[in-house]
């Protein structure tokens, strides 16, 4: 019986560019052979023309090739074998694949299994993915529109600061509260949560959204999220915080609630066309210039990251 190893396959992918995202990128060939564990060579001319519109053709229209090498193969004789590195907008991550192409151009592969030892093998590059340098203009946009509504924003301060995507029903968030406060705390780095509401989420109640930022307002980001995150699980969390909510949402001012929503909303505008629609995600800041308007940073689609870029 063969055993089945390595057979979940995506092709997804990512860009290394601050100014063009999407973009093809330079890379340092014998650092990415090394890296990828392949030993690859440029294409150029008709090849490389070709075999870019056949890829363009697999993926949606706003992902992007970013990178694309052919491989000097010891193995899988029958085919030609390249390297190709795509960039997905809404996942923010370099994702390397290898393709096969038959030697006459009429069949294209992208999985291939190696067959040995009672195992069956997928066959991927060493390094499979990196996180790209970005533009993070968009932030400096979400920063006017806290300041603008006065919004609780910074849950602890430090001297290099990473951002969080999030909101109530972020149960990973909950789950590693104590972890993230501890970590973030010994490493001097400081958290500012960037509150997000999705009316495509069928859970994702706005009220109870709009009534812990006004508590935070006046109590605290840390102090209000910490007494809600000392609840014994996550559902008493969420259960606590809706109480809370329908009791004493009466009780914020008209001005007040309006505009913590309208703020919400427009919050939402900028990270849907920044492509950013998980919670949670991280944001890491590596160069910020306010007054030039300009950003630049990592990042981590789905993922709570406190280990910074050295």
């Amino acid at each position: 019986m063969l055993k089945k190893v390595l057979v979940s396959f995506a092709i997804v992918g990512g860009i290394a560019l601050i100014n063009s995202c999407g973009s093809e990128k330079s890379y340092n060939l014998s650092k990415l052979q090394e890296e990828i564990g392949s030993k690859l060579f440029p294409l150029k001319g008709e090849e490389e023309t070709q075999l870019k519109n056949i890829i363009r053709a697999l993926y949606p229209e706003e992902w992007k090739i970013v990178g694309l090498f052919g491989v000097k193969q010891s193995e899988e004789n029958f085919f030609k074998k390249y390297l190709v590195a795509v960039y997905n907008p809404y996942q923010h991550v370099v994702f390397y694949r290898f393709i096969w192409l038959t030697e006459d151009g009429k069949y294209l592969s992208t999985t291939l299994y190696r067959i040995g030892n009672n195992t069956v093998e997928l066959i991927l590059p060493k390094k499979d993915k990196e996180y790209p340098l970005e533009n993070l203009r968009w932030l400096l946009d979400i920063e006017r529109i806290v300041l603008s509504a006065n919004l609780p924003q910074t849950l602890l301060k430090g001297k290099k600061y990473i951002y969080l995507v999030w909101n109530p029903y972020c149960e990973s968030c909950y789950n590693r509260w104590r972890d993230i406060i501890k970590e973030a705390t010994q490493k001097g780095l400081g958290i500012k949560i960037i509150p997000y509401h999705n009316i495509y989420y069928p859970l994702d109640d706005l009220y109870m959204l709009i009534y812990l930022l006004y508590r935070a307002q006046s109590e605290g980001l840390y102090t209000v999220l910490n007494n809600y995150y000392s609840a014994p699980s996550f559902e008493a969390f969420l259960n606590q915080l809706k109480k809370d909510t329908y009791v004493h949402l009466k009780d914020i001012p008209k001005e007040r609630f309006n505009s913590i929503g309208f703020a919400l909303q427009q919050i939402n505008k900028v990270l849907k066309q920044a492509k950013i629609l998980v919670v949670p995600t991280t944001v890491q800041v590596e160069n910020i210039d306010p007054t030039a308007g300009l950003a630049s940073g990592y990042v981590y689609v789905g993922r709570i990251e406190l280990k910074l870029k050295k």
